[in-house]
This record gives structure tokens, C-alpha cells and sequence, in this order.
């Protein structure tokens, strides 16, 4: 997120203090991530100590998300970043109807920008079989969410189309996007189709779910100074096929995240699987789905953003559709 959320920084560092026991020196927005619906700080804390620190909007805000990473670790999957209790023992705190969650502060940089090594590709594929294995408690079943198999934000996306078919466009940035949607309506279509039928097949298929991460690419990925992974973001988290999560490992998600090599590290890591290449073609449509959605929301439906913010909006969208991008490794797995 490139903004802050509407929530004062003196409410932040007050909750931290009687919440957390924080007593802190300095609260640093970062602007990191694409989600609207949450922001980040570094928290500075007088005894040296540093953390990050989560804010969601209760659109935005998952208990799985923070319950099933607290877990895990318990369970020995060390190279997740789990929230750290609050004084009451509770995961999150609340402030005036935002959620706020704080983690260790993890000193490196974002794998996507820094690469992996062949090793710590087959770490990540060791710990992303682990995810996979994990048995969890009856009371996280009961909040983790099962895969339906239509795509995040599938609502929000008709309601975009509809929006941009009137032409009643109210800003520059909306109208620049209108016109980029009337260029490329027919692959917009393809990909919506696409998505739809094969969800409605593979709610007919019956495949095993397992625990997902769900956004397992390497933007979510930190390596430390000691050059340690660790996972990050548990948005997403969902019980559903392997292919939720083998989906960013095999193709990937946009190009240079992942080469074929790097590929063949993960699964010296994760072992041996038989893939359903149906569920890797769906996922591939609906993470292109999910995205159009989510960026011509910011733009058209939230008044509220800062236009830098609606214009980073309309660049991504745009760049789904670029050469060895999403749209194309969509098209590209449907005819293979």
C-alpha cells in the first residue's frame, strides 16, 4: 500500500504501549504490498528492538491469518514469520475498527529482488511440503476457508465492467482505464470465461485439499543477513488443492520469478507429485481474474486513495497482460 490507512499514529503507538508493552521511539510507514485493505510500519522500540507491524481494515482482516502461521511455527515450521502475542495472549489487537498485528522485524531483502539460491529454493520446497502435511487443530478448520474455485474479487470484477461500459467515467486515471479495457476486451472476456468454466469443472473434480499459503511467490519471501528464508503474508491462507501453491513454482506468476531450474530445486525440496494440470490452468486464469479485480476496484470503487496509488493501480493492471506476464501464461498453459 502506498498510503497510510486512516488510522492516527498517536492511536498506533498508544495501543502498542498498553497493548504490546511497547514503549516506542519511532513508527515509520513502509509502503509495501498491493493490498488496499492493509498498511505496514516499522516500529522502533527504546530498548533497540525493532518489529513490523501489520494494520487491516476489518474488510481486510483474517484470524486464519495470523492463527494458522502461529501454529505452524509452533509445530516446528521455523522458516515462517508468526505474529508475537500481545500481553493479553491474543494475536491482534483492535484500534478504532482497524486490526493491528505485530512481527519479529526481519533485517534482509524480498527474494524477488534479491534472488534465491539453488539451496533456499530447495528449502522453500521442503517447508511448502510441510505446509502441505500439516494436520490442523478442529478449531482452525472451522476458520480456515475451502476453496471454492471462484476466483478472489470474481463480484467486484463484473461490477468494474459495468462501470466502465457506461463511459461515465469521473477522473483521468478511470478514463485511462476504460480505454485500456475496450483494447483488450476480448482477452478479458477469455480470461473471465476461462475461469468460470473450469472452476465450475474442478468443484465436480474432488481433489484432496491441502493447507495453502496461497500467495506463495517470492515477493513473500525474505531472506535475512544470514541469508535464512522466511515466508511471509498469510492473507490468503486456504484449504484447497496442491496446485494453489505449486501454481507460482511451476510457470510462475509473471516472468523471471521463476526459472525451469529453480523449479527443479523447489521439487528436490517438496519430493515427487503428480500435478492435475487442470488445477494449474484454473489458477493461472483466476490469479489474472483476482488481480483485474482487485486494481480496477482501488480504482474505480475506492474515492478515498491518493491518486499515486490509483495510478500504481493502472499501471498493474496494464502489466498483467505483458509479454510473459499472467494473461499470457494463462493463454499459453490452455493451449499446451
Amino acid at each position: 500500500m502506498r498510503e497510510p490507512l486512516k488510522l492516527e499514529e498517536q492511536a498506533i503507538v498508544a495501543a502498542l504501549q498498553t497493548q504490546y508493552g511497547l514503549s516506542v521511539s519511532s513508527l515509520s510507514f513502509l509502503p509495501l504490498g498491493s493490498d488496499s485493505a492493509s498498511a505496514a510500519y516499522r516500529v522502533d522500540a527504546d530498548d533497540a528492538a525493532t518489529y513490523f507491524l501489520k494494520v487491516r481494515t476489518a474488510e481486510g482482516f483474517s484470524v486464519a491469518s495470523l492463527a494458522v502461521p502461529h501454529y505452524l511455527y509452533g509445530q516446528g515450521v521455523t522458516n515462517i514469520v508468526a505474529p508475537l502475542p500481545a500481553i493479553a495472549q491474543t494475536l491482534w489487537v483492535s484500534v478504532d475498527g482497524f486490526a493491528l498485528s505485530l512481527y519479529p522485524f526481519i533485517h534482509g531483502g524480498i527474494g524477488a529482488h534479491v534472488g534465491l539460491t539453488k539451496q533456499q529454493w530447495r528449502t522453500m520446497g521442503a517447508m511448502t511440503k510441510r505446509i502441505h502435511a500439516s494436520q490442523l487443530t478442529p478449531e482452525l478448520l472451522q476458520i480456515v476457508r475451502r476453496e471454492a474455485y471462484v476466483p478472489s474479487r470474481r463480484d467486484v470484477l463484473t461490477r468494474v465492467a459495468s462501470a466502465i461500459a457506461q463511459r461515465d467515467l469521473a477522473d483521468p486515471v478511470q478514463r485511462e482505464l476504460g480505454a485500456f479495457w475496450h483494447s483488450r476486451q476480448e482477452e478479458i472476456r477469455t480470461l473471465v470465461d476461462r475461469a468460470d468454466t473450469l472452476g465450475r469443472r474442478l468443484r465436480q473434480a474432488s481433489l484432496p485439499p491441502v493447507l495453502c499459503h496461497a500467495d506463495l511467490h517470492t515477493w513473500n519471501v525474505l531472506l535475512d543477513e544470514a541469508q535464512r528464508l522466511w515466508l511471509v503474508d498469510w492473507d490468503e491462507t486456504v484449504l484447497a488443492p496442491q496446485e494453489r501453491d505449486l501454481m507460482f513454482v511451476v510457470g510462475g506468476i509473471g516472468r523471471d520469478l521463476v526459472s525451469p531450474e529453480e523449479t527443479s530445486c523447489f521439487f528436490q525440496g517438496y519430493g515427487k507429485t503428480a500435478l492435475d494440470p487442470q488445477a494449474l490452468v484454473y489458477y493461472r486464469y483466476a490469479w489474472a481474474v483476482q488481480d483485474m479485480g482487485a486494481y480496477g476496484e482501488r480504482i474505480l470503487f475506492a474515492p478515498d486513495l491518493g491518486e499515486e496509488t490509483r495510478r500504481d493501480a493502472l499501471h498493474s493492471i496494464m502489466g498483467l497482460f505483458e509479454p510473459g506476464n499472467i494473461a499470457a501464461i494463462a493463454f499459453a498453459s490452455d493451449s499446451a
